[in-house]
């Protein structure tokens, strides 16, 4: 082979696999994290908002390579085509075919909404509110449903929930066909349907876990209006949407015998009203009921197996075996004593009781082998005691305290016995009251409700907490005070109960009950050494949550308006898949 042949071989090879290289994209590596998801290039793709449109492919450019993912679920096309249709790509260029035999209708408006299935070939960042728009008439069809989704408990704004429009009205449709047209929630819960025909359609919210824009899932929250919409030259619908996660069954999570003498049951959620029953071998048990873990303690007079039967109506029907666990190892190593590692003084709000906790359930307590001292002159005073009747594990012990003074609790030997038959050795617990200074009061005035309603109320503190609860029924005025409590930030969280069980109940779509109402009333700080009155007027109340929905794209915080600097506007998206 001649130098020049050898030349222009090795010439024409590298330029094969240069050639190779930009046929064939690959991600770059290193530098800055990619979080810019592909662009479309208008002046390079077919123009959208045609009218009059004839059949044709329709390709949509973009400034990077990228693919797309999910088609079948996220590309959606409004009013559906009749067969289905091909995406393909080329290079960076998107292509969409129609079917041959598919015959657009006449004087429609279609919309093809491509979800979040274009994406960026590094970081998978997708495209979003990316939409093709044409009309085989004369006009784009304008008309328009915009509105706010908020969670129906804290009714703060909830992103990325899908609206979505269907023009079979039938109840299951949510259940079974994707939607005529849809939108997706910004960041201040808004959304807008845009190009949407006259007529009459049914509404739905959902958070669509799997992305496949059907209710077919019953943890998705959802929420929907109390009426079919109505659209047409006169009316576009603005709707304000409570999402809700309808009740879900009770299911046992997980169960721990693991340590003799306590098994755990971990629920889906509060077991309330559930049945634990067994089949008596001479044991003893306490139950100990709390929202996150049921405890179960035992003990048995011997090494053995048994089961716990749990019941509740005809939902929940589980056995639950709690094998043998070393009964004396248990009993060999184990003492009672004070649960937590907490050292130094108890401080005491001087209004309330003392409160004690113990590693296992009491049964017994011996009064004359405890003792209670005031001041430093340890002066004995008679306090009452009392154990806590769900589970037993917590000594109440109440007085009148006197505020700013130590006081000590002495706990001696054989004061205390458990339900292992265990007894204590010597406890000094030592008490500090605090000055009634330190803390504040609170009265709240409740105006403006209705006799014939009741109202389940819960005060909150800053963390969300429920400080307190009470239920008013059969007033149209209340007024509830609260002494020595601790300064801070608390909220009035008053709840509609419709059903008058004392608690929230959340919505249910096929029985069409919404959410049970609820609305939040932030109080001024509360000081030490304060007395602070404040007014919950229901009607008010009432007014502020059902005031019109904001004008999509403007920004509410708080039921108020005009936060700015968020410039995500959210998307108006109609859609539904072809076959």
């Amino acid at each position: 082979m001649s130098r020049t042949t050898h030349t222009t071989y090795w010439l024409l090879f590298l330029l094969a696999l240069v050639l190779t290289f930009c046929a064939n994209p690959i991600p770059p590596e290193g530098g800055p994290k990619d979080e810019q998801p592909p662009q479309l290039v208008p002046e390079e793709s077919t123009p959208s908002l045609q009218t009059n449109f004839e059949k044709q492919r329709i390709e949509l450019t973009f400034d990077e390579w990228f693919e797309v993912q999910d088609v079948f679920n996220q590309v959606v096309v409004s009013p559906p085509l009749e067969y289905p249709f091909e995406i393909t790509l080329k290079r960076k260029t998107l292509r969409f075919d129609f079917d041959e035999k598919e015959e657009l209708r006449p004087e429609a408006t279609y919309t093809i909404n491509f979800g979040e299935a274009v994406r960026d070939i590094t970081e998978r960042n997708p495209t979003k509110n990316l939409r093709f728009v044409f009309s085989t008439g004369d006009y784009i069809d304008s008309l328009s449903v915009s509105g706010v989704v908020v969670d129906a408990q804290t009714g703060e704004p909830v992103e990325d929930v899908l609206f979505m429009l269907y023009e079979n009205l039938a109840d299951t449709v949510v259940r079974t066909e994707r939607p005529f047209y849809f939108a997706r929630a910004n960041k201040q819960g808004q959304f807008r349907i845009e190009n949407v025909k006259a007529g009459v359609f049914k509404g739905f919210a959902l958070k669509d876990a799997n992305r496949n824009y059907l209710f077919d899932q019953a943890q998705e929250p959802i929420g929907f209006p109390d009426s079919l919409l109505v659209l047409n030259d006169s009316i576009e619908p603005a709707v304000r949407i409570k999402l809700f996660t309808e009740e879900q069954p009770l299911r046992l999570m997980n169960s721990d015998d693991s340590q003799y003498g306590l098994l755990r049951l971990s629920f889906s959620k509060p077991p309330k009203g559930l049945d634990i029953t067994y089949r008596g071998l001479g044991q003893q048990v306490i139950i100990e009921r709390k929202p996150d873990t049921t405890k179960v303690w035992y003990a048995l007079p011997a090494d053995t197996t048994w089961n716990v039967y749990l019941q509740k109506d005809t939902i929940l029907n589980d056995t639950v075996k709690v094998r043998s666990r070393g009964r004396q190892e248990f009993m060999n190593n184990s003492q009672l004593r004070l649960a937590g590692s907490s050292r130094g003084p108890l401080r005491l709000n001087p209004s309330k009781e003392a409160v004690l906790a113990f590693n296992h359930p009491i049964v017994s307590l011996d009064t004359s082998l405890m003792r209670l001292y005031e001041d430093t002159l340890r002066i004995e005073v008679k306090p009452a005691y009392r154990l806590d009747t769900n589970g037993q594990r917590r000594l109440f012990i109440a007085r009148p305290w006197k505020e700013g003074l130590p006081y000590e609790l002495e706990l001696m030997p054989g004061a205390f016995t458990d339900l292992y038959g265990l007894q204590n050795d010597t406890i000094i617990q030592p008490i500090q009251i605090d000055l009634l200074k330190s803390f504040g009061n609170l009265t709240l005035q409740f105006d403006s409700l209705s006799a014939d309603s009741s109202y389940y109320v819960e005060l909150l503190d800053k963390g969300n907490t429920v400080f307190d609860s009470f239920v008013i029924r059969g007033d149209t005025s209340f007024q509830r005070s609260f002494r020595a409590m601790p300064p801070g930030a608390y909220t009035v969280r008053l709840i509609e109960d419709w059903n008058d069980n004392g608690r929230w109940d959340t919505g249910n779509y096929d029985k069409m009950l919404q959410p049970e109402p609820i609305y939040l009333r932030p109080l001024e700080q509360l000081r030490a050494n304060w007395d602070l009155e404040a007014v919950v007027n229901f009607a008010e109340l009432r007014q502020e949550a059902n005031k019109p929905v904001p004008a999509f794209g403007t920004e509410e915080v708080d039921g108020e308006m005009g936060r700015e600097g968020d410039e995500e506007k959210g998307s108006g998206a109609p859609g539904r898949r072809g076959n």
